[in-house]
């Protein structure tokens, strides 16, 4: 049985989840305590010990992720709650958390409960959790750095710092300014996912690109760009007219 803790300033919302947990999960799950503030969410964390902890991120005059700075050692999991779909939430995603968007529905409730029982088989590391979120607590811009998952956890690099990311087999070759390289445990379509959309470019299947290091962009030869270190990267045909269009801002 999965004990859970709901923190949610409205008490409608919290209601209506722990309604929801049991009426269609009954002998999979079980609400020990509700807290509609932070300060009292780690209250009952203490007290009760929950496994999972469904936390709603933005509350009145408190941020969600404040949560884990009462916390030396993280010894829950946590579902995020939230009304706003970001690219945030998809480093969380991709990061072995969850989130549910506000209006809950049964099914996500459902994969959030599977992705959390699969996280346990696989004994997530707390402490890289806990780097991830740390980095995204209030004062830290979402868009400045990364939880990038290699072999051995999670590499925290600064967005901007990524020029581009070429696909090896299932794993993807990150290539940052300064010469540096780093292998990541994750296809480039998931890579692909945690980046924003403003800022990198898929020029071919194998390759995405960060626009700010795109020197040039040439048609002879077959299309290509050269970045600022002077690497040169081919682009798909198929791809050009959009890539120009993300190039040019038309």
């Amino acid at each position: 049985m999965i004990t859970c803790l709901i923190i949610d300033d409205e008490k409608p919302a919290r209601d209506a989840l722990e309604m929801m947990i049991n009426r269609y999960f009954p002998s999979r799950a079980e609400v020990i305590a509700k807290a509609a503030s932070l300060k009292d969410g780690v209250i009952a964390i203490l007290k009760d010990k929950p496994d999972v902890v469904f936390l709603d991120i933005e509350m009145p005059g408190e941020d969600g992720f404040r949560l884990f700075s009462y916390f030396e050692q993280v010894s829950f999991s946590v579902i995020f709650i939230t009304a706003y779909k970001e690219y945030a939430i998809k480093a969380i995603r991709h990061a072995a958390l969850d989130y549910l968007l506000k209006p809950v529905n049964v099914e996500d409730l459902r994969q959030a409960f599977d992705l959390y029982e699969k996280n346990q088989e696989k004994g997530i590391p707390g402490e890289n959790v806990r780097k991830l979120i740390t980095a995204l607590a209030p004062g830290f811009s979402v868009m400045e750095k990364i939880a990038l998952p290699t072999f051995a956890g999670y590499q925290m690099e600064r967005v901007n710092d990524i020029m581009y990311c070429h696909a090896d087999q299932n794993y993807t070759e990150v290539h940052l300014s300064g010469g540096r390289k780093l292998m990541i445990s994750k296809a480039l379509n998931v890579v692909e996912e945690l980046l924003p959309e403003s800022l990198f470019f898929r020029i071919h299947k194998s390759c995405l690109v960060n626009l700010n290091y795109i020197k040039s962009f040439s048609r002879e030869e077959g299309f290509h760009v050269i970045l600022e270190n002077g690497v040169r990267l081919d682009v798909a045909g198929r791809r050009k007219e959009e890539f120009l269009k993300a190039l040019t801002g038309r």
